[in-house]
This record gives C-alpha cells, structure tokens and sequence, in this order.
C-alpha cells in the first residue's frame, strides 16, 4: 500500500497538470466546434479526465470481478496426469 503522503503528492500533480492544461487550453487554443461544452475553457480536458477515472473505477470494481481468479485456479486441475 501506499503512503498517505505519497497518494497526497501524486493527486497534488495531477491537479496541477490538469490546471497547466486549462491555462495552456485558454491562452493558445483557438475556439472550434459549435457544441455547447467548446464554449467553456477547459471543458475538453475535464472530459476526458472525468472519462479516465470512470474507465479505471470500472476495470477495477467491474471486470475485476469478472476476469480475475483466485492464486491457484491453473494448480487445482486434474491430478491424474
């Protein structure tokens, strides 16, 4: 497990780059698209790191469920050879 202070560290960057991001998004990008979420600065990139986390919370609650299997399901098979 990881510590406290290392998870703290590693969501501090992610905010920070994600803030970098918003700031680079509003000074150089250029307004395109006329879908409602183009108009706000910074729309895209909270989509798509909205998008990342709900893709990473559902390999992890869900296909984990479904994929994973216990340490010694390939050991349990027949013993007759």
């Amino acid at each position: 497990m990881m510590r406290k202070s290392t998870k703290v560290k590693i969501y501090i960057i992610i905010v920070a780059v994600c803030v970098m991001s918003v700031i680079a998004e509003v000074l150089f990008a250029h307004p395109h698209g006329g879908e409602i979420w183009h108009t706000v600065p910074g729309a895209d990139i909270v989509i798509a790191f909205a998008g990342g986390w709900i893709l990473i919370l559902f390999a992890k609650k869900i296909l984990a469920l479904i994929v994973q299997r216990e340490e010694n399901y390939y050991d349990r098979g027949d013993k007759d050879e």
